[in-house]
This record gives structure tokens, sequence and C-alpha cells, in this order.
């Protein structure tokens, strides 16, 4: 059950919080690269080339190229922050003992880092 849970936050995590799903746009791009080879006989370096490595272009298929991945943002995409100790006790955790007191125990230790850091030593 536990690699079940650590495996559905590193799907979640994958999914929300990096570029990943601009995989999933991959299908346009072959599309919108037979478009282009079928029009203007580019190879697909040049094809790359036109719609990557020279900014912003403002042609008749602007359109079309905003769809390519990695064009623009994914909008609504949630960022999921969790702690890598309440991460390592879904995994490490034996079945029947509570997840709570981990996580509520790593966040103990963590919360008088802060303010230690940016006050001077005691001197003795």
């Amino acid at each position: 059950m536990n690699r079940v849970i650590a495996a559905f936050v590193l799907v979640l995590y994958l999914g929300t919080a990096t570029e990943l799903p601009q995989l999933a746009k991959l299908p346009v791009l072959i599309a919108h690269y037979i478009e282009h080879a079928a029009r203007e006989h580019l190879s697909i370096a040049d094809f790359l080339h036109e719609h990557y490595m020279q900014g912003d272009v403002y042609d008749a298929d602007r359109s079309r190229d905003l769809q390519l991945p990695f064009k623009v943002d994914i909008a609504g995409a949630w960022q999921l922050a969790v702690a890598p100790c309440c991460i390592e006790s879904v995994i490490l955790t034996p079945p029947g003992h509570s997840l709570l007191s981990p996580c509520l125990y790593c966040a103990s230790l963590l919360s008088g880092i802060a303010p230690r850091i940016w006050h001077p030593p005691a001197t003795a």
C-alpha cells in the first residue's frame, strides 16, 4: 500500500509541478510538422529551428504555433509542496501505523531552524 501511495504522489507531482504535461502536446507538434513539410518541404531540423530558435514569430499560422509544446505555459497547474520527511514517512511507515505523527515530528524539527540561522551564536 505504501508503494501505491508513493507512486500516486510521484505521478501527482510530475503531472502538476513539472513540465511533463507539455509532452501531451507532441501529437500537435507532429501534425504541424507534417503540414509544414507538405507546403514547404522542410526538414525536421529546419522546422524545429523555425519554431523554437527564432523567438516569437507572428505569421499566418501563429494560433497553431502557440499550440506546440513549450510555447506557452499550461494554465491552472497545481503546485504540490510536500516536505521530504513526509514522503519518506509515506514510503517507510509500516502498515497500520499513523502517517500523521512523522509529518508533525518533521515540522516541529524544522520549525526552529530559521530563527537560529539569523541570530549570532551565543557566547559562553
